[in-house]
Formats: structure tokens, C-alpha cells, sequence
């Protein structure tokens, strides 16, 4: 390998190392209403309200985000609001609130 071909291997290094970095400070964090959650209790209230909500024909007829922005919805119109109005799940989210919401809809229950 010559001098000059390190040389750019070096900087391609470089480069792809700046961008991982600027990609991971970029990230998105969320400000949303944070409850608390205990996984047996709040799963199963959740599961309980849920279960109509999956099967209600406007939901049904959805898909990806838009389904489960209608089971959440239907689930719980004042947890939706509290936790998801102000910035909207979107297609191919991970959805980090969702622990959060299900703590809602048991404490509001």
C-alpha cells in the first residue's frame, strides 16, 4: 500500500467516524408526561382495554402507524393526548412511550 493510499484510507477513516458521531448527538429525545409503569399490573390492564380496540372496524382498516395511533386512541383518548399530541408516533418509530402510555391508561382506569 502506498503512502498516498494510506493516506486516504486514514481520511475515509476519519471522516466515517465524524459522521457516526454527528449522527449519534443528533438523536431525537423526546418531552412527554412520563408514568409510571409496573409491568404485571399495568400489561394486563392494558391488554384488557386493548383487546376491543383491536378489533373495532376503524382500526382495522389501518395499518402501521396509523393502526396504532387508532388502538391508542381507542384505548385512551386522554392518555393519547397527554403523552402522543404533541409529536405524533410516526411509520417505523420505535416507539419509546409506549411504557409510559400503558402507565397512564392504568392509572386512569
Amino acid at each position: 500500500m502506498t503512502r498516498s493510499s494510506k493516506v486516504v484510507l486514514l481520511l475515509c477513516v476519519v471522516l466515517a467516524v465524524a459522521l457516526f458521531l454527528e449522527t449519534v448527538s443528533a438523536r431525537v429525545s423526546y418531552q412527554y408526561k412520563k408514568y409510571t409503569y409496573r409491568k404485571k399490573r399495568d400489561d394486563k390492564i392494558y391488554k384488557n382495554a386493548k383487546q376491543p380496540c383491536e378489533v373495532n372496524p376503524d382500526c382495522l382498516s389501518r395499518r402501521g402507524a396509523e393502526q396504532a395511533i387508532c388502538i391508542r386512541k381507542c384505548v385512551s383518548e386522554f392518555c393519547y393526548q397527554d403523552i402522543y399530541a404533541a409529536d405524533e408516533l410516526e411509520e417505523g418509530e420505535i416507539d419509546v412511550r409506549l411504557n409510559s402510555f400503558k402507565g397512564c391508561v392504568a392509572q386512569k382506569k
